[in-house]
């Protein structure tokens, strides 16, 4: 018998400006939260490799709170994000100047179970979105937010196995 590949389901939700997917992890939510509250640690996560590594900001992200990060997608340039949701182990959404909204909700299936969703929503974004060089490619970012969902798992399993 063969392992099958570990993959993240792709979600349509009937909008081309919302792009999403989601897996489940053998992870309890705090083990996975705690992941994705660090900046540093999202290059680790980012299966597109644009996100190259934190200027500024805090060890661990909260309600408002801000971050720098350098990105690479063709050329090098830098954006500042800001935490607009922060609903501690369940939701944390932040966006750019550009609009771009990232929200990870985590859903608990059990104490060491939790789905988690990844979207990225281009639909604040308005007549900006179309500066981005993301939103220009939503198939390739659906494949890289199931990707990077992939990588998520990975580490938060790894990490909650001790």
């Amino acid at each position: 018998m063969t392992d099958q590949p570990v993959q993240a389901e792709i979600l349509d939700l009937g909008d081309d400006r919302i792009l999403s997917a989601q897996i489940e992890i053998d992870a309890p939510a705090e083990v996975i939260f705690d992941i994705l509250i660090q900046p540093r640690r999202h290059a680790e996560i980012d299966a597109s490799q644009s996100v190259q590594y934190v200027i500024e900001g805090p060890e661990r992200l909260g309600s408002g709170d801000a971050f720098k990060v350098r990105m690479k997608v063709g050329v090098s340039y830098w954006v500042t994000n800001k935490v607009l949701e922060f609903e501690p182990n369940r939701r944390i959404t932040w966006a750019h100047l550009l609009g771009n909204q990232w929200t990870y909700e985590l859903t608990p299936l059990s104490p060491d179970r939790t789905l988690v969703r990844e979207t990225n929503n281009l639909r604040k974004a308005g007549w900006k979105a179309s500066l981005s060089p993301v939103a220009r490619k939503h198939e390739a970012v659906r494949r890289s937010i199931a990707k990077s969902l992939v990588r998520l798992k990975k580490l938060a399993e790894s990490e909650a196995a001790g």
